[in-house]
């Protein structure tokens, strides 16, 4: 039996290739890729796994260079395996630490999209399982290292977002409130008057450190369909 499988994004447009027992991604790549546009010449993708976010920039944004930085080596194999798969040439993958900081990226995105470990080591039972344990759990000083570089990528008129869970915001903003920027909170739910399970937050450079709240994001309409909005981020 395969250690993967080949599986689809954007309603089969994508060949993307994951592991079969280990970390599968969700909807979050597919919400943070809906977030990039034509003006974003420089992307990149901050532990991207096995690359569902670069893999969708790179088919949808022709016209610009992204970079995915992985730690994990069999999640970069298939990165570089889903790439050549699609013949996308755009995209690069890098087996690369995210939070040691490197210096030829300082100031240079256009924008930053990152969907880091949403929980923290010593507060949960960790996998036995490698792929898992890479994707989902990190030490808040790691975390807090990659926060810092993600900010430090970017150039002055860049952007970055994240998506992580809503429980681990107010840990995620004592980072930020160290810089001058503009942060915007968008909680998200899985349905209306929920309360919210993840985030997505914003940062620009600012002169001096704001944050707003946003409008929240509704993954699904009733119990079997996604909203509208969650609908078209997947063609």
């Amino acid at each position: 039996m395969s250690l993967y499988t080949k599986d689809h994004l954007l309603e089969n447009k994508i060949i993307y290739f994951q592991p079969r027992n280990g970390y599968r991604s969700g909807i979050e790549p597919i919400i943070l890729a809906a977030q990039a546009n034509h003006e974003h010449k420089s992307i990149l993708d901050l532990g991207s796994g096995c690359g569902p976010i670069s893999l969708i920039l790179a088919y949808r944004l022709p016209n610009s260079k992204i970079i995915g930085l992985e730690n994990n080596k069999l999640h970069l194999e298939l990165s570089l395996k889903s790439k050549l798969e699609n013949n996308l040439y755009n995209v690069e993958f890098k087996n690369e630490d995210v939070c040691i900081f490197n210096e030829k990226y300082l100031n240079y995105f256009d924008l930053v999209l990152s969907n880091p470990p949403f929980f923290f080591e010593n507060q949960i039972i960790k996998s036995k399982n490698e792929s898992i344990n890479n994707a989902k759990y990190i030490s808040k000083e790691k975390s807090e290292k990659w926060f810092q570089n993600l900010i430090l990528y970017l150039n002055d008129n860049g952007r970055a977002l994240i998506i992580n869970r809503f429980e681990n915001v107010e840990f995620m903003l004592q980072t930020f409130r160290l810089y001058n920027l503009l942060v915007e909170i968008t909680p998200i739910l899985s349905f209306k008057d929920t309360k919210p399970k993840n985030v997505l937050l914003s940062l620009k450079k600012n002169e001096k450190y704001v944050e707003k709240t946003k409008n929240e994001i509704i993954i699904h309409s009733n119990s079997s369909k996604y909203s509208k909005q969650v609908e078209d981020w997947f063609k």
